[in-house]
């Protein structure tokens, strides 16, 4: 396995997120709008890349980025619940602790086909982890596709999530986090 270095995604690793995105087989279909924004169908590809950088650019949290050296390798989409709008009313994935509680949501992971199977994933949630925990999370929820009842895979799979220290909560699995 190649050694993974794991940062959250800013205005200074932007491009590595781009070329990733773009990639042959990337998600430049999405580039993790989905839930950001409530028009992201509707949205071009364009409109989507646009929205993103203007995010980072502002310095909103948006999700962490994996390197193997120098090559972007992988994504997972982690950030503030509140920063998913369309959370707000989701029956599939409510939220469950109440409005003061700083939660942040773990949506999607991406590999690049290359390096899947080689522990990718499992270095995006540490790293996801560590950055939630940095901007002082209480709360980190998932829902995993297994468990929640979502067809899409990119959520992850529940054992992912188990082996990190979730605990399972009905369809959401919860990481509670000590408070520095």
């Amino acid at each position: 396995m190649p050694r993974i270095d794991v940062r959250p995604l800013s205005a200074d690793n932007w491009q590595d997120f781009a070329r990733l995105f773009s990639a042959r087989g990337g998600p430049h279909h999405c580039w993790c709008t989905l839930y950001r924004f409530r028009d992201a169908q509707r949205m071009s590809s364009g409109k989507k890349q646009a929205s993103m950088k203007r995010l980072v650019s502002d310095e909103t949290p948006v999700g962490v980025l994996a390197h193997a050296g120098d090559e972007p390798v992988g994504w997972c989409s982690i950030a503030p619940r509140e920063s998913y709008v369309k959370l707000a009313r989701s029956r599939t994935m409510p939220r469950v602790t109440d409005p003061e509680t700083v939660t942040w949501t773990v949506l999607c992971f991406f590999v690049a086909r290359p390096y899947r199977r080689q522990g990718v994933t499992k270095a995006l949630l540490r790293g996801a982890v560590a950055y939630a925990r940095a901007e002082r999370a209480a709360v980190i929820e998932a829902y995993p596709f297994d468990t929640a009842g979502i067809s899409a895979t990119h959520r992850g799979h529940s054992s992912l999530f188990e082996a990190a220290g979730f605990r399972r909560d009905g369809k959401r699995w919860a990481l509670l986090l000590a408070r520095p």
